[in-house]
């Protein structure tokens, strides 16, 4: 059964999948930043300015040493501009703590302030080579759907099986896009390519938890808590 769920979702995604330009990048800066830029925010919308912060902002150390003003001309685009200072932060301390390059380190990207579970899982999915879930509630919405599950730890599990007979980057992206414009509520089922797989469980959102991190002291620990 993952198998076959597995080359549906790559499968899908090669025809379907939507074409952000972020997508073809495998730079974990790029990533981290297009990450925390999309938080809230509508991938189209970030997508207007990719090409224009990348273009003025081409490395983490550029980006540590932007004024506080000069990124909020970017971030008055996107809304949230409070976003502009926590980015430069998260800038300045990969500077600090790790030569201006972005940890391939799960544990270390957690320990960062406004780096969660999710933005630390795309960047090590989609930029670090290190096949890692990533799991928002679209996702959880597709899994919950096909096999019941509830809990982001239990659709980490599934998606470390289907990675198993697949590209992890195709199979999240799948995933993800799924959740987002056909596996929606109501669901359009027809469109969908599990849909003669899918085992079609209600939704249980009052039963659905996602990992948020904690930090004590120098430790990251992750808790899974309800979904606002």
């Amino acid at each position: 059964m993952y198998r076959e769920i597995a080359e549906k979702l790559q499968g899908w995604c090669t025809a379907k999948c939507r074409g952000f330009p972020w997508r073809e990048k495998r730079d974990p800066y790029v990533i981290l930043v297009t990450e925390f830029l999309l938080q809230r925010t509508k991938a189209e919308n970030v997508a207007k300015i990719f090409e224009k912060f990348f273009s003025k902002y081409r490395t983490i150390r550029e980006l540590a040493s932007a004024s506080p003003e000069e990124l909020r001309g970017f971030f008055s685009e996107l809304g949230l501009l409070y976003r502009g200072e926590r980015l430069l932060e998260i800038a300045k301390a990969i500077v600090e703590r790790h030569r201006g390059e972005v940890p391939c380190n799960m544990e270390s990207l957690l320990k960062m302030k406004g780096v969660g579970v999710y933005i630390a899982s795309a960047v090590m999915n989609f930029a670090c080579g290190v096949p890692t879930p990533v799991v928002d509630k679209n996702v959880l919405r597709v899994l919950n759907r096909v096999f019941g599950a509830s809990r982001e730890s239990e659709c980490r599990e599934i998606i470390s099986r289907l990675y198993r007979y697949g590209d992890n980057v195709l199979i999240a992206f799948a995933l993800i896009d799924l959740g987002a414009t056909v596996c929606v509520e109501p669901p359009r089922c027809g469109e969908c390519p599990l849909n003669e797989i899918c085992a079609k469980h209600p939704l249980r959102k009052e039963e659905w938890r996602m990992y948020r991190k904690v930090l004590r002291g120098e430790r990251v620990f992750l808790e899974e808590q309800p979904v606002s």
